[in-house]
Order: structure tokens, then C-alpha cells, then sequence
């Protein structure tokens, strides 16, 4: 079932990304209560409000009433957006199962991608042969050791014919820490502890050199991971 969650919100859902706020009040007089504080009470809604960073949380109240959800719209992040990760404002897909475990999360991911991927592949062509070309010259500006192996179109296809490798962040760990690349000094961020957090060069090690496929990492230490922790202890409660 689809469910169209709020764009103005009240919540940060689980802390991913700095939010735009949302006010009626004059910039140029804004009024403040006897802390100095801004006085939201005075604003349209009453409380500090804020475009969706998210709509997880909705979803997830859904789902206990739905079974099975999932909502798409538009999300918005008040971070650096000049980098190749981030963006100001996107669409965003967030399916929502009730009573799924690990292994059926890590299967709709899975089923999901590759669906998207082959309708894609077999309904857009022109538009992933443009999208191949422009991220090809793209390739061409970044030094030789960050360039992919791989065009759009290869990558799009690995993802479709290989299985999802699973593996637990500490097996992540332990194969990085081993590797070559690492030993060598090859990386940015070199892995020499269990509890790092993991960067690109070391997703694309595990996905490109080391297994080939696509890879789900699970298992991830709780000071990384504070909030999905907390949130699936509570969910098991």
C-alpha cells in the first residue's frame, strides 16, 4: 500500500541529515521569549517545524496497521550538497514490513533493485546511454586510482545478474584489514581497528576487487549505527 507521509514535519526522523526549517514568521522581526530563545510558540504551527528528512517513522506506524507499506516523495537535507552523495532535495523510496526480519529486509532490498534495474534497462535505454556518456567524461576529471572500472551501463548490469553477497561488518572488517590494498597503504583510510567506520574506497574494495557482486553489510557496531540500533531493540520488545 502506498502512503503519502508529510513534507512539513515536526520530527528529524531518526536524525538523517540537517533540516530545512519551516516558519511564518518575519526574518526581519522574528520574536523571542524570555530565555532570548526564538518564541516557536508564536509561529503557524506552534513548534519548530521542518521540510522531511524522512518518512520512516510514519511508515512505520503504518505498516502495523497496513502490513506492508511504502512511501515515495520528496525528501530534503540541509547539508553540503557538492559532493557526489548528497543532495539539497530528492525522491526517496522507504518500504516499511511489518514482522520482516534481517533476512526478509535484505531480500526486498534485493528484489527491489533488481525489478527497478531491469525495467529500467529495458524501458530507457536512450536515457542510461546518455547517463553512461555523461558520467564516462565525468570519470575522465578525477585522478586514474578514483576512476570506476566500470561504465554506468556495465555497473547496472552487474547489479542485475549477481546475487547480493551478505556479509557482517566484522567479516568486512577482517577481509579489508588483510587485503593488499590496506597492507600497501593503497587506501585513504586505512583499516586498523573493528569499530572504523567504512568509506567508498573500502565498499568499492569489498564490491569491485574482493567479491565482484553487489554487497549487503549487516551487523554494523551501535556507536555507528545509534539509532536503527535502539529503534529495531525496541521494535523486538
Amino acid at each position: 500500500m502506498y502512503l503519502h507521509t508529510p513534507i512539513i514535519t515536526a520530527s528529524d526522523a531518526e536524525g538523517a541529515g540537517e533540516t530545512f526549517a519551516v516558519t511564518n514568521f518575519d526574518l526581519n522581526n522574528i520574536p523571542k521569549n524570555d530565555k532570548g530563545e526564538v518564541d516557536f510558540k508564536q509561529d503557524f504551527f506552534g513548534k519548530h517545524t521542518n521540510l522531511t528528512v524522512s518518512g520512516q517513522l510514519e511508515g512505520e506506524l503504518a505498516a502495523m496497521a497496513f502490513g506492508d507499506i511504502y512511501t515515495f516523495g520528496p525528501t530534503f537535507r540541509a547539508e553540503n550538497s557538492n559532493t557526489t552523495r548528497h543532495l539539497a532535495e530528492f525522491w526517496m523510496i522507504e518500504p516499511e514490513m511489518a514482522f520482516y526480519d534481517l533476512n526478509d529486509n535484505m531480500d526486498l532490498a534485493e528484489e527491489l533493485l533488481h525489478y527497478v534495474i531491469n525495467y529500467a534497462l529495458e524501458n530507457n535505454k536512450e536515457d542510461i546511454e546518455f547517463l553512461t556518456q555523461r558520467l564516462s567524461e565525468e570519470e575522465k576529471q578525477k585522478p586514474q586510482n578514483e576512476r570506476s572500472e566500470m561504465t554506468l551501463l556495465e555497473k547496472l548490469q552487474f547489479c542485475v545478474t549477481n546475487k547480493f553477497e551478505r556479509i557482517t561488518y566484522t567479516e568486512a572488517i577482517a577481509i579489508l584489514k588483510d587485503s593488499n590494498h590496506n597492507k600497501k597503504k593503497k587506501f585513504q583510510y586505512l583499516v586498523n581497528d573493528w569499530g572504523v567506520d567504512l568509506q567508498s574506497e573500502h565498499e568499492r574494495y569489498l564490491v569491485e576487487k574482493h567479491f565482484n557482486k553487489p554487497v549487503i553489510l549487516t551487523d554494523y557496531p551501535k556507536t555507528l549505527k545509534p539509532f536503527t540500533c535502539v529503534r529495531m531493540m525496541m521494535e523486538k520488545q
